[in-house]
């Protein structure tokens, strides 16, 4: 009865440890990508609003 507890909870951990856990890894990194490439969207969108005003105001 251990003994097949002890292959089920290694079942467990090699599932967590070769699928779930890279998966997992994997979206973290195309979130932050994402959320990168949206902050430097933002950022040209400031930049360009602020050289805007600028040539209207001089």
């Amino acid at each position: 009865m251990l003994g097949k507890e002890i292959e089920r909870t290694r079942r467990r951990v090699n599932a967590l440890e070769y699928h779930a856990i890279p998966q997992l890894n994997e979206t973290i990194a195309f979130i932050e990508m994402k959320l990168t490439e949206e902050e430097r969207g933002h950022l040209i969108r400031i930049m360009k609003v602020n050289d805007l005003t600028e040539s209207e105001s001089t």
